[in-house]
């Protein structure tokens, strides 16, 4: 970011767990965070007890490069994402660290270290201890007005073909109250596939995706797909809907695509040349129920690579 620029009022949490899939989902925050002037929050949640927390006789001495003056095993995972940050470039010189350093709630269970620069833009590292991932991610989604979750996601797959998901990431996708990424093998140079269904929601969805997509100058595609031929010709009215949309905001996608057949099948397939899935959630009010059995979160759950939920 310049130093004329400007903090968005947009905040990014980046769930990690220490795996491949998470500090993927680092790299992609952090340019989104460059592109947009996004608050990065990272965050941990360790399901262990606290026996394995030992203090060190003075704050700062301790071997965590991120001084938080006790040594706890997976603050490890904290300060791989610090580094991978300042290998991506995110975190320059002009960052003071530990400028703010405090504990938030039960001193043995939360952590959290602040780094901010005179121009406002500020990551935070927050570690918390709960049996309950999905739930404590929730709570710091619902309490931090974020804009955006990134959670990583195995490509294991089960029998049948689907690829696993676990219960967590199944939870935060559905009651998210913003919009969630699940990374998958995240490669972010092969851009964004939008799917359009003809609603206003997936046009809202597609504007959001755009404006965010073309700051971090990310390619974009539109798809919609026709259950059966005969519908093939107002999904086309869909797509040159969506185009007009554009245009008129001065965005034009990088490819259009009509295809014939089932929804989730031909947008997983479609999709797997993209760096990211894009779809809309339908759970406003009491759909939210109905949500886990349509065809986004049917896509999260068949998709091998990455997919973007927004709301």
């Amino acid at each position: 970011m310049m130093a004329t620029e400007k903090k968005s009022g947009f905040k990014v949490l980046i769930c990690i767990d220490g795996s491949a899939e998470s500090l993927k989902g680092i790299h992609y925050g952090a340019r989104l965070g460059s592109g947009t002037g996004a608050e990065i929050t990272i965050l941990h949640i360790r399901t262990g007890d606290n026996h394995d927390i030992n203090y060190s006789p003075s704050p700062g001495t301790n071997s965590n490069a991120t001084n938080w003056g006790m040594s706890v095993a997976e603050l490890r995972y904290l300060e791989e994402a610090r580094q991978a940050l300042v290998s991506y470039e995110w975190m320059s010189g002009i960052w003071t660290e530990d400028v703010v350093r405090y504990f938030d709630g039960d001193h043995l269970n939360n952590f959290q270290i602040c780094y901010k620069t005179r121009l406002g833009q500020k990551i935070n590292l927050k570690l918390k201890s709960s049996h309950n991932v999905a739930a404590e991610i929730l709570d710091e989604a619902h309490g931090g007005a974020y804009g955006l979750i990134i959670i990583g996601a195995s490509k294991f797959k089960r029998s049948l073909g689907r690829v696993f998901v676990s219960s967590e990431v199944q939870k935060v996708v559905v009651h998210a109250p913003c919009s969630v990424l699940v990374a998958r093998d995240l490669q972010e140079v092969h851009g964004h596939l939008i799917c359009l269904d003809g609603s206003e929601r997936s046009y809202e969805m597609m504007l959001k995706d755009f404006i965010t997509a073309s700051l971090c100058s990310y390619k974009v595609s539109l798809i919609s797909v026709a259950p059966t031929p005969g519908d093939e010709s107002s999904h086309k009215n869909i797509i040159a809907e969506g185009l007009k949309r554009l245009k008129e905001l001065g965005y034009e996608s990088q490819e259009s695509i009509v295809v014939t057949g089932d929804p989730v099948e031909k947008i997983v397939d479609y999709g797997r040349k993209y760096s990211v899935i894009v779809v809309a959630a339908n759970d406003e009010g009491g759909l939210r129920r109905f949500f886990m059995g349509g065809t986004s979160f049917n896509i999260v759950l068949n998709a091998e690579n990455s997919v973007m939920v927004v709301r």
